[in-house]
């Protein structure tokens, strides 16, 4: 009796773990994200009074780095096998719900480029660690933030789905192609060959940093704990 109580209680305890949820939620408007000033170019693209829903995961622990990331849902939850992960690499992870890929892009990017700064609120930041991700259409996203706002983060990993861009102000486009890029895709995901296009265009273009994950017998889905691992390793390396 003893030992069947024991293993009910272990059983018990590790429910309760695994029913923990792995993110906070914290909401704020774009009129609290950014300037004042700022408010007539955000109304364009979303109400600067519309309350957002952000997902964290803080590890908290000192300067901390970034993973912005967007989602192919609505949900911004984090996938169980990155909490590890991210939790190891010192990264604060932040996502949007409700800006899946039925949102127009500008908003996504709007989002995206708000939870960066609620991130900053929350204390001091590596900014050297900065880092955007987005999965299927929040890969391309996430692509197209690296490029377009290159000054705000350091690197990208656009998880079978990415576009790509370049700007044509030559001052820009230094910038654009000194950031850190990786494309992750498989000979099972329908984008195989988009994004096997995209890696060489970027090549061609003269980004040195760019790394393509191809794997056998990977299809459109999300990347595992040791792909985003080796994802970071490079996105931190100098």
């Amino acid at each position: 009796m003893r030992l069947a109580a024991a293993l009910a209680a272990g059983v018990l305890s590790s429910a309760a773990c695994a029913d923990q949820p792995l993110t906070s939620l914290r909401t704020a408007t774009l009129a609290q994200l950014f300037p004042a000033q700022d408010k007539a170019l955000l109304e364009k693209t979303l109400p600067s009074d519309r309350e957002l829903q952000y997902r964290l995961r803080d590890p908290g622990e000192g300067k901390r780095g970034v993973l912005v990331y967007v989602s192919p849902t609505d949900s911004g939850e984090l996938a169980a096998a990155w909490a590890p992960v991210l939790d190891s690499k010192n990264l604060l992870y932040i996502a949007a719900d409700g800006f899946g890929n039925s949102r127009p892009t500008a908003e996504r990017v709007l989002v995206a480029l708000g939870a960066l700064r609620l991130a900053r609120s929350l204390g001091s930041l590596d900014e050297k660690r900065l880092y955007i991700a987005g999965m299927s259409g929040g890969g391309r996203v996430a692509s197209q933030v690296i490029t377009h706002f290159p000054d705000v983060f350091a690197g990208a990993f656009c998880i079978v789905g990415a576009d790509y861009f370049l700007p044509q102000d030559e001052a820009q486009r230094a910038r654009a192609t000194s950031r850190k890029l990786v494309l992750l895709t498989g000979n099972l995901d329908f984008n195989y060959d988009e994004l096997r296009l995209v890696y060489r265009r970027y090549q061609q273009s003269g980004m040195a940093n760019v790394k393509l994950m191809d794997f056998a017998g990977f299809g459109h889905q999300q990347a595992t704990r040791v792909q985003l691992a080796s994802a970071i390793e490079f996105l931190d390396g100098s």
